[in-house]
């Protein structure tokens, strides 16, 4: 497959023949985001996401989807170091999956679990974690891969149906971040969506009862909270970068998507 997902440069669907001796070794280098300012993230990592990181909608093919401001420069991460190492506080799950994703093949609409074959740490060297045992059967990492995609797949698909909802209720509004850095830097970043404070103030009383009670609000109000990140993002252009809290957690120790 061409390159078509976001990070992801030759996705192939896992096979147990081609990659029956293959291994990956994971580490620690997310330098494969460095020219990512954004980054689809899920319901479930909102909580997560909305204290360090601006949350935002972006439009596509087929509607629109949730995404994290990494960046108030066109195609630059800023929680990324010069040596690849992960700045920020969270690592969202969309590259903690990398480099497995599920895609659909053509001539079929099942999805299927697939690797990006370019990744550096995939090898036939036995570094890192075996995908396949000596008999061609899946090893536990691969299974607890699967596992950790397939959460991810029914939480994005869950996020999804909120969007469309979001999209169907009006409330969004166009929204772009100007700025002017104090050595005379002018700058932006356009093309993203947010909720309007005023509509969703008009809303019908009946319809925010029912977005309180299906979990919409609580989203849009970490959405909303979330904004307040974009002045630390910009701030965050030329200026030395604070030293990561943590270590990012990585598959397969860390299933979890928040």
């Amino acid at each position: 497959m061409s390159r078509q997902i976001l990070i992801y440069e030759n996705v192939v669907p896992l096979n147990r023949v081609q990659h029956r001796d293959m291994a990956v070794k994971q580490t620690t280098n997310f330098d494969f985001t460095r020219k990512t300012n954004t980054v689809p993230i899920v319901d479930v990592e909102f909580v997560k996401v909305a204290p360090t990181l601006p949350i935002v909608f972006t439009r596509t093919q087929t509607g629109i989807v949730c995404a994290a401001l990494l960046g108030a420069e066109q195609d630059r991460n800023s929680f990324l170091a010069e040596d690849g190492t992960w700045e920020g506080r969270y690592v969202p799950a969309f590259f903690r999956r990398y480099p497995f994703v599920f895609a659909v093949q053509e001539g079929s609409d099942r999805l299927t679990l697939c690797i990006d074959d370019s990744y550096a740490g995939l090898n036939d060297r036995g570094e890192g974690e075996r995908l396949f045992d000596s008999t061609g059967a899946e090893t536990a990492y691969t299974r607890t891969v699967l596992r950790f995609v397939e959460e991810y797949q029914a939480t994005f698909n869950r996020t999804q149906a909120f969007c469309d909802r979001l999209l169907a209720s009006g409330l969004l509004e166009e929204a772009r971040i100007d700025y002017t850095l104090p050595d005379g830097k002018q700058g932006g970043v356009t093309g993203f969506l947010r909720v309007s404070v005023e509509k969703l103030r008009n809303l019908a009383d009946d319809k925010v009862l029912e977005m309180f009670r299906n979990g919409d609000l609580d989203l849009i109000q970490m959405h909303l909270m979330s904004m307040q990140q974009v002045e630390p993002l910009v701030a965050r252009i030329g200026a030395a970068k604070p030293a990561p809290e943590a270590a990012p957690e990585l598959l397969p120790e860390a299933a979890a998507l928040n």
